[in-house]
């Protein structure tokens, strides 16, 4: 359900469905040198891994990997002691996923990431080298 179709007067939270809880994201620099775009584009031939640019221009490697404690319906397993990081997500209120997409980019593969860096006329490529042949290999 998306924000919008929550009744008035109901309890937003009440209709989350713990976005939060099926990842974790690591800030990491902005890329910058081929060597960046090709650890990101190493990053993104793994399964269950994006990568994400949010609304402050902040990089983020984000592992699509459920909490071990989200419940099925939702809600937490440890909520009286979960940590301080799930306790300040999403406040003030409003700002967590159910709100608003927190991403002002989002990579969910290698293509993704290198559209982007097409688009944008950055030259990631690494130039190849030369194959040498061994002594007696076919020509």
């Amino acid at each position: 359900m998306k924000r919008n179709q929550v009744p008035k007067g109901e309890n937003l939270c009440d209709h989350c469905t713990a976005l939060c809880c099926h990842y974790f994201a690591l800030p990491i620099d902005q890329p910058n040198n081929r060597k960046d775009f090709d650890y990101i584009r190493w990053y993104l031939l793994h399964k269950h891994v994006h990568v994400y640019v949010d609304h402050d221009d902040d990089w983020y490697v984000e592992f699509q990997t459920e909490c071990e404690e989200l419940l099925p319906d939702f809600g937490c397993g440890t909520y009286a002691d979960r940590p301080q990081l799930c306790r300040e997500h999403g406040w003030p209120a409003g700002s967590c996923e159910f709100f608003a997409d927190p991403h002002q980019h989002l990579f969910r593969c290698v293509r993704d990431f290198e559209a982007y860096l097409d688009e944008r006329g950055i030259d990631w490529r690494w130039k190849r080298r030369p194959t040498v042949k061994q002594e007696g290999e076919a020509q």
